[in-house]
């Protein structure tokens, strides 16, 4: 059953309230880059968007799926890690050559 981005929204919202990871359900709503691909991101899962009526609609069962994936997420505390990122600097110093990265930093970690 279609229904509309705001009702996806408040009913997104009210599925998971009570989930470990927030999430922002205004994605629901702001869509700068759907007409391109048709799908909205939520977490990990892709939301599949509707044209009905010159207007964008949501499936009411990828809205509740994609609600229950993540309210259902499990928080498993060993697996939270501490991590030290580089310091912000505005200018480098005379002796350095550049910056610290904390992005380049993340991805590093992610991925080795």
């Amino acid at each position: 059953m279609p229904i509309s981005a705001q009702y996806a929204r408040s009913l997104f919202e009210d599925l998971t309230h009570s989930a470990t990871v927030p999430l922002d359900p205004d994605e629901l709503i702001a869509m700068p880059r759907l007409r391109h691909h048709g799908h909205v991101v939520l977490g990990d899962i892709a939301v599949r968007c509707y044209k009905h009526k010159a207007r964008w609609t949501y499936d009411e069962r990828d809205i509740r799926r994609a609600a229950r994936t993540l309210a259902e997420l499990p928080l498993v505390l060993d697996d939270v890690v501490e991590l030290h990122l580089p310091a912000y600097r505005d200018q480098g110093e005379p002796g350095d050559r550049q910056l610290p990265d904390w992005r380049r930093e993340l991805v590093a970690w992610m991925f080795h």
